[in-house]
């Protein structure tokens, strides 16, 4: 007979426990030296991080004891919540050239893209559960899921975050595809959001330059370095604390680009580790998505899981130049408030989820 799991009983708590500590270790080598620098402190993000991370903490205790049914019962309302606090960036973001953050009394709250994220995944969940049977009906989906899936890409598109809009499209119709979206369905979505997209880069200067710059296999300074910290590291590593690349070579070295770090400190060995622990996490994820007691908690499980496991492997792919560098964290790895805060609630629901189910039977997996 199947128990409620007790929540140190959960693999998934360790192997996010895990991440945290090899993300803050790796986070506080990799930002000592811009601290030092910038803020005449080692510890200056380091300090930063200990307190979103006790944030965080608390926000996972509270979101792991909330039944994962109240979010189905309420998922348009907190889709709409979504668009208001968007919505409220571009107002109180006057004067900044983004529209991304949450400012409040000066203060950079949270990126609103990533509560938008969650949002949308819980309002597809709840979607497919209610209207499964219509997932192929065209003209269903253009009335009752399209106007919800555009509206919150577009307000994330114009803030403007394209790399943020091109995972959260691919989430979304993973799990679409997932709950028996015909591929062939997806056609003329996909031909419309390319020319969108084409146009928006044929008329952002920037954008343009890094894509053309991609596709022809002109690096930038970033991938040049990432990929050379790379290759200092070797096998082993040089060493914690010994990266070469960090000390002014390359920005952003503690958020987007930690994993060319994490491969000059700790080598290809800790890169192996890295990729082990997210497919540990993608495993237990479809575990819990297929033994989940609905069908609304098992496609949340699924798209929380692959929310975390594609936003890794996003990154993955541009820090070696497979893919136009886009500037998405690794989560729970990267600093950041904002993504470590989201990744941890989303953590929280998948983790509820699973007190349902006997997660240590592994027959399934």
């Amino acid at each position: 007979m199947k128990r409620n799991i007790k929540i140190y009983e959960n693999p998934i708590l360790y192997l996010i426990i895990l991440m945290i500590g090899v993300g803050t270790v790796m986070m506080y080598s990799a930002s000592s030296t811009l601290g030092v620098n910038i803020h005449d402190k080692y510890n200056f993000y380091l300090n930063r991080h200990l307190v979103r991370l006790f944030i965080s903490i608390i926000v996972f205790i509270f979101i792991y004891n909330i039944n994962f049914k109240i979010y189905n019962n309420f998922s348009k309302h907190i889709l709409i919540l979504s668009w208001v606090i968007m919505l409220s960036a571009y107002l109180l973001n006057d004067g900044t050239p983004t529209k991304r953050w949450l400012i409040i009394f000066g203060k950079n709250i949270f990126t609103t893209s990533d509560f938008a994220r969650i949002a949308l995944i819980i309002f597809t969940a709840s979607f497919i559960e209610n209207n499964k049977k219509k997932i192929n009906n065209i003209n269903f989906l253009i009335r009752k899921f399209i106007p919800y899936f555009a509206i919150t890409l577009l307000l994330i598109f114009f803030q403007p975050d394209l790399s943020t809009t091109f995972a959260i499209a691919i989430i979304i119709t993973t799990m679409l595809l997932i709950a028996g979206l015909e591929i062939k369905k997806l056609a003329i979505p996909i031909i419309t959001c390319i020319c969108i997209v084409g146009i928006k880069v044929f008329n952002t200067p920037f954008q343009l330059k890094r894509f053309t710059d991609w596709f022809v296999g002109n690096y930038n300074m970033q991938t040049e370095n990432s990929i050379q910290a790379l290759g200092n590291g070797g096998i082993l590593g040089v060493g914690i604390g010994r990266s070469i690349i960090k000390n002014g070579f390359m920005p952003e070295v503690h958020t987007d680009f930690i994993l060319p770090i994490i491969g000059e400190e700790i080598g290809f060995i800790g890169i192996i580790f890295i990729f082990i622990l997210y497919l540990a996490l993608y495993f237990y994820g479809v575990h819990v998505c297929k033994s989940a007691p609905d069908i609304f908690s098992s496609m949340l499980s699924m798209g929380i899981t692959l929310n975390i496991v594609y936003y890794f492997l996003i990154n993955a792919s541009y820090v070696v130049g497979l893919f136009p560098t886009t500037g998405l964290p690794i989560p729970f790895i990267s600093y950041g408030g904002s993504q470590l805060l989201f990744s941890c609630m989303s953590i929280a629901m998948l983790m509820n989820i699973s007190k349902y189910i006997n997660i240590y039977k592994y027959k399934s997996l």
